[in-house]
Formats: structure tokens, sequence, C-alpha cells
């Protein structure tokens, strides 16, 4: 690193001009260190130019934007990072005292990264972004490494309501009603076939399917295989794409132990567990537990559900075979950019989903494509049944097309489109 470099990189994303879909997720400066978590590929640098691009208007020159996986800057060592902000204050000494912008992606590349960070968030007048690749640095790291001084947002795929912005769709009041309901319903098919992640949006179909297809072994052979030093890696691939075949349904590790040892395969349960944990570890599986006592949450079968239905689709599944289970895990991920904490719920009957505040059960949600005379029983009385156990007086079916509200006894049941619902 030398401080000519430095002051070129920062003019040149001081200067930068990046075309971008607005992304939902919004950061409120508030003087902690604000931490960009999420997925391979999800978009968090191109998050990050849109919050410089937010405050280019007023502060322009009191940004600070460096990439350290830029090679000009290698090999980076801990004792020249001061040299970033010797080489800013050449370039704009009037700003001495002023508050500056600071803007870290991909963190990892440096050397006691979190001693440097914590010092400019003690030491200096600054509001920090940092972003960090998940092959090398998990969030709960950076939440270690910077004690207690982050707020941690996470990106996610595109959500429908992005996707649609992408599209060139705009949403008008009482777009329900025209004619442009189509067009979106449409539109929902597609980002469930392919998902959601930036880059794929706009390719074509051959082209998706094969991108989505090397993120999965990217994410395979970087943030599992070398991340975790997995040395059986035939054995953690079966694993997950076992996982992704059985998305939106129940896993036990120790049934699916049993099947590989009937199958001759040598593996310990706890390495089994590990493995899912990596895959929790990285965002690649969301795990719900079914709701109750810690003890009760680890006794029974996980719900497994993957970050984006376009890997599903690209990976093994066949989209047409069952798109109900593909609806259930588009709803699980959007649940989870709400920031919902998420379980399932099974008695004598099954909800799909609850969502909590603390110890209180906040929602229940069915998820079921479609309703017919054979499946339309089950959904509500898996719903009255939870609705009762956690008195609550109205209950969520989310569809494909029905949209409406009935009472069963003292409890209010809605019906609502999946695309209505993500739109909300």
């Amino acid at each position: 690193m030398n401080k000519e470099t430095i002051k070129k990189l920062i003019v040149l994303a001081q200067e930068r001009d990046v075309k971008l879909a607005q992304r939902d997720t919004q950061i409120y400066f508030s003087g902690k260190i604000n931490t960009i978590i999420g997925s391979r590929r999800a978009g968090k640098t191109y998050f990050m130019y849109q919050i410089i691009n937010q405050l280019k208007s007023e502060n322009k020159d009191k940004i600070i934007y460096i990439n350290f996986e830029d090679e000009r800057l290698f090999p980076i060592r801990k004792e020249e990072l001061d040299l970033i902000l010797d080489a800013y204050y050449e370039l704009y000494p009037e700003n001495k005292d002023e508050k500056l912008y600071i803007f870290f992606d991909e963190i990892q590349e440096v050397p006691f990264w979190e001693t440097f960070v914590r010092r400019l968030y003690d030491q200096e007048n600054v509001e920090i972004c940092v972003t960090g690749s998940s092959s090398k640095l998990l969030s709960k790291e950076i939440a270690t490494g910077l004690r207690g001084r982050t707020l941690t947002y996470r990106v996610y795929p595109y959500s429908f309501k992005e996707f649609l912005n992408i599209k060139g769709v705009i949403l008008q009041r009482n777009f329900e009603y025209t004619p442009l309901r189509h067009k979106i319903k449409n539109l929902l098919v597609e980002y469930i076939e392919f998902g959601g992640f930036p880059e794929i949006v706009d390719k074509d179909k051959t082209l998706k399917t094969k991108i989505l297809q090397e993120y999965f072994d990217l994410i395979f052979y970087k943030d599992l295989v070398d991340r975790y030093q997995i040395r059986s890696f035939a054995t953690v691939k079966e694993m997950l794409i076992y996982l992704v075949n059985n998305f939106s349904s129940y896993f036990s590790t120790n049934k699916y132990y049993n099947i590989l040892k009937s199958q001759g395969k040598k593996v310990s349960k706890n390495t089994l567990f590990t493995y899912l944990a990596c895959a929790n570890d990285i965002n690649f599986l969301f795990i719900v537990s079914k709701y109750g006592k810690l003890k009760e949450q680890f006794s029974n079968p996980k719900k497994v559900y993957v970050i984006d239905t376009g890997l599903i689709n690209a990976i093994s599944f066949k989209f047409s075979e069952n798109i109900g289970r593909l609806y259930e895990n588009v709803v699980l991920i959007d649940l989870k950019r709400r920031d919902r904490d998420v379980y399932y719920w099974k008695n004598k009957y099954e909800c799909d989903f609850l969502t909590t505040e603390g110890e209180e059960v906040k929602e229940a949600i069915q998820v079921c494509y479609e309703l017919t005379d054979k499946n339309k029983d089950r959904e509500i009385n898996g719903l009255i049944e939870t609705m009762e156990e956690f008195k609550l007086n109205e209950g969520l079916i989310i569809t494909n097309d029905f949209d409406g509200e009935e009472t069963e006894g003292d409890k209010k049941i809605v019906y609502k489109p999946l695309w209505k619902w993500l739109l909300e």
C-alpha cells in the first residue's frame, strides 16, 4: 500500500457513477459500525454503492471507499493501514474536523482488521460501514471482532418488489385492480423459477441456470470446503444436494445418519450436525425449529429452506413438480427479510410458520398454493389449532390466487395471494 494509490482509489470512488437498483434495506447512521452481511452474490458491494450515492449530494468529498480485494493495494500490512486517513487528509485538509463516511469492502483481507476498525471508531469522527466475504469472515465473527460496537444489516437476493422494479414495473395506488395485476402474476412465476440474485435477473433462461449452478459450486467449494477445511467433501456435497432436494421439508440429522449408515457410508452424527450448522452460517440454508423450549427445539426435526428458489431449481429440482414447496420457501425468506423470528408448529395438525416477538407469538401463517376439497380442511384445522394454542384472533393462509376472509367460530381467517403478500 502507498499513499498515491490510496488517493487514486478514494477519488475514483467519489467520482464513480454506479447505476443501481434501489434496495428496500436502508442504513441509518447512528454512531455504530454498520456491518453488511449476506450470501455470496446477494449484492453487498452494490448496497454499499447505494449508501454512497445517497450521501454524495452533500458529502461527496467526505466519503472514503476502499475495496481491500483491489490488487493495487497488495500486499496489505497492518502497519500501513494508517496511510488511508493520511492520504485522505492530504487530499482534503479542510475536512480534518468534519465527520467522514468510511466504507471498507471485503474487510477480511486486512490483517488485524478488527483492531484497526475499532481504533477508527473510538478515536475519529467517522461513520463506518464494513462488508466481509462469508468464505473467510462470518457475520458472528464480525460482531465478535467489533465487540458490541456494530449494527448488522443483512442483504438478501432481490425481494419480489425489488425484482419488479428491475423489470420496470411501477406500482401505483390500487394497482391490484388494474391489468397490471396480470403482468405481476406472470413475473412472480419467473421470480420463483429463477430467483432474485441481482446478476441473473436480466439474463436469458439458459444463462441464468448456468450462472446459478456456478454460484452453487462457488458456495460449496469456497464457503464450505475451503473455509472449514473439509476433507470428506463428497459427503458434505451429497448432504447439501439432499437438503436442497428436500427443501421446505422436515429434516432429522439422526434419520439422515441412518440412511448413510444403511448405505455403508461412515460419518458421525456430530459431523453431520457440523455440516448443517456450517451451511446455515454461510447464509445458504435457513433452519427453522419447532416452537418451544430449547430442549423441544433440539429434539424435533428441523425444516430446511434455501436462500433462493433459483438455486433450488438450477441444482436439482423440477419447477413444476411441487410449486407449493417453492411458495413456502419464498415466504420463509421474505419473513427473514422482514427480520422476523420464525418457527413452525405441530401438534395434531401442522402450521407452517409462527412469527414471534420475544416470547410472544404474533402471527400464524399457512402456505398453500391451491386450496381444494382435499386439503382445505387440513390447512384450516392446522391454523385454527395454532390460533387457539397461542390465543390469536386472526390467521393467514397464503395462496396462489384466492383472496378473501372467513370466520370459524371466533377466529378470522384471511386468504391472500402470494404476489399481494410479497408487495405489502
